[in-house]
């Protein structure tokens, strides 16, 4: 079940991260136009994406302690338990994703004629 939720959640996040880069095309175009090659445009999304990731992993932890721990506190007398390479597995594949979901359509939106939009 945790699987079915957690993919749903994954592809409304990469879908908000695809639409939102995908109306940036004309800011996207701007930057090149101003003498910026394809390269640094790409590294500013990536960044950009990368900054959003970590923020959703840092905010999702901090959100989950706030109501896991007293929740298990109170049914069991102990913390949550989540193995580090559980964590880390996940965190790494958001990291993952959301560049990836940001990077492929701003590559896909710097192909052709910038003034052709």
């Amino acid at each position: 079940m945790a699987a079915v939720l957690g993919g749903f959640a994954a592809v409304a996040a990469v879908n908000t991260l695809v639409m939102t880069v995908l109306d940036r095309r004309g800011e996207l175009g701007t930057l090149r136009l101003l003498g910026s090659t394809r390269r640094q445009v790409l590294r500013m999304v990536r960044w950009e994406a990368l900054l959003v990731a970590v923020a959703g992993i840092a905010l999702g932890t901090a959100i989950a302690l706030a109501t896991l721990v007293p929740m298990m506190r109170g049914l069991t007398g102990q913390g949550p338990y989540i193995p580090p390479l559980v964590y880390g597995s996940l965190a790494a594949a958001t990291l993952v994703v959301g560049t990836a979901a940001a990077t492929l359509p701003a590559r896909a939106a710097l192909r052709g004629e910038t003034l052709e939009r």
